[in-house]
C-alpha cells in the first residue's frame, strides 16, 4: 500500500464516529493502553444518565481490527490490548477529541484548542476522579499543551499530543505503587532511537505487565524515520510514542530505569533499580546498523524481562539490597530534577 492509499484508508476507517471515539477513549486512557471490554465500557463513561447502551465487545473488537490494519492503533502484548500510534494522534487525534463521546452530545470545532483542551480536562477529571480533582488536571492540561507548543511550535495535533501526556503524568502522579519493577523507563538522549526501540519491544512481549514510559534528556520535535522503518518490518513501529522529556515524577514512577548514552542525567530514588545499557545511538545510521542495534536492545529486553519475572516469582520487590543491587547503579552525586510542572510536561 502506497503512503496515499494509506493516508486514504485511514480517512475512509475514521468517517465511522464509533472509531473516533474508541481512539479518544485510548488517548485519555489512564492505563496508557487498553482492552477491547475496557473501551466498551469506557465508551459510556462520560455519558449522562441512560444515553447510550454498553457496545457489544465484538463489535468494539472489529472497530479496533480496523484501526490496526490501517496503522492508528497497535496491539500491546500477546493477549491483545490496545494503544493509540503516534500516527493515529497525528493524523487523528483532534477529529478524535472533537467527536461527540455520545449521542446528543454537539461536536467540536477541531480548530478550536481551547474547546478541546475543555474537553479533555472534562474526560480526564472523570478517569482520575479518585486520585485528582478538576483544578489538578486543568493546570496539568494547559500547562502541558503550553510546554509543547514551545517546543514543537504550532500544531493541529497539539490537544491530542497534550491529552496524551498529561494522562500518563497524572497516572504517574497518582499511581501507589511508586517504584515497582513492573514500571519500566527507558531513557536516551533525544528519545527518538534507543529507548523507542526498547519501549517498542517490552510493550510487544510483556503486553500489560510492564507498564513501559520513555524519555530523552534533549527531546527533538518527532521520532527518527530510520528507527520507525526499522520497526515497521518488525511490525512495532506502532508502539513508538511521540519524544518526551524526562521528568522527575516518571522517575519516581518507575522501578527500573534503563539508561543509554545519558546516565549522569538521570535522578535518583532509593529502591530503583538502575541500569546503563551501552548502545549506539541508531540516528543518522545506515539500515544494517541500525538492524543490528535493534537486536541488540530485543536481547537485552528479554533478559531484563526474565529477571523481573523471576523476582516476581521470589517475591522480592520490595526495594530489596538484591533486586535493586542486580542492576547497575548510577553515580551518586546525581539530584533529583525539580522543574516547574510547565517545562516538565514537555
Amino acid at each position: 500500500m502506497t503512503p496515499d492509499e494509506l493516508r486514504s484508508a485511514q480517512r475512509l476507517t475514521m468517517a465511522n464516529p464509533e472509531r473516533l471515539r474508541l481512539l479518544a477513549r485510548m488517548l485519555t486512557h489512564p492505563a496508557g493502553r487498553a482492552t477491547a471490554e475496557d473501551l466498551a465500557q469506557y465508551t459510556v463513561d462520560d455519558a449522562p444518565g441512560d444515553a447510550v447502551d454498553v457496545p457489544a465487545v465484538a463489535d468494539v473488537e472489529q472497530d479496533l481490527d480496523a484501526l490496526v490494519a490501517v496503522g492508528l492503533v497497535a496491539v500491546v502484548g500477546p493477549v491483545p490490548s490496545y494503544r493509540v500510534s503516534s500516527r493515529g494522534i497525528a493524523r487523528f487525534g483532534a477529529a478524535a477529541l472533537a467527536a461527540p463521546r455520545y449521542p446528543g452530545e454537539a461536536a467540536l470545532d477541531v480548530h478550536d484548542h481551547g474547546a478541546l483542551l475543555d474537553r479533555v480536562v472534562e474526560t480526564l477529571t472523570v478517569g482520575f476522579a479518585a486520585n485528582a480533582g478538576t483544578g489538578t488536571v486543568d493546570r496539568l492540561v494547559h500547562e502541558c499543551y503550553s510546554s509543547l507548543r514551545r517546543r514543537i511550535g504550532s500544531s493541529g495535533h497539539l490537544p491530542a499530543l497534550a491529552a496524551w501526556l498529561a494522562a500518563d503524568r497524572l497516572a504517574a502522579m497518582t499511581e501507589v505503587t511508586h517504584g515497582s519493577p513492573r514500571d519500566v523507563l527507558f531513557v536516551c538522549v533525544h528519545n527518538t532511537g534507543r529507548s523507542q526501540i526498547a519501549a517498542a519491544v517490552t510493550r510487544r512481549l510483556a503486553g500489560d505487565r510492564i507498564r513501559v514510559r520513555t524519555a530523552g534528556t534533549r527531546p527533538v520535535a518527532e521520532p527518527d524515520p530510520m528507527t520507525e522503518t526499522v520497526l515497521a518490518r518488525r511490525g512495532l513501529d506502532g508502539l513508538i510514542e511521540f519524544p518526551r522529556e524526562l521528568t522527575d515524577d516518571i522517575v519516581r514512577a518507575s522501578g527500573v530505569i534503563v539508561t543509554m548514552g545519558c546516565g549522569d542525567s538521570c535522578p535518583v530514588y532509593p529502591g530503583r533499580r538502575y541500569l546503563d545499557w551501552p548502545l549506539d545511538d541508531p540516528a543518522g545510521r545506515p539500515i544494517e546498523e541500525v538492524e543490528r542495534i535493534v537486536d541488540d536492545i530485543t536481547a537485552r529486553v528479554r533478559v531484563l524481562l526474565v529477571e523481573i519475572a523471576a523476582a516476581d516469582e521470589a517475591g522480592s520487590f520490595d526495594g530489596s539490597p538484591a533486586w535493586v543491587s542486580s542492576g547497575a547503579q548510577p553515580r551518586s552525586d546525581r539530584q533529583p530534577i525539580h522543574r516547574p510542572v510547565d517545562e516538565a510536561c514537555g
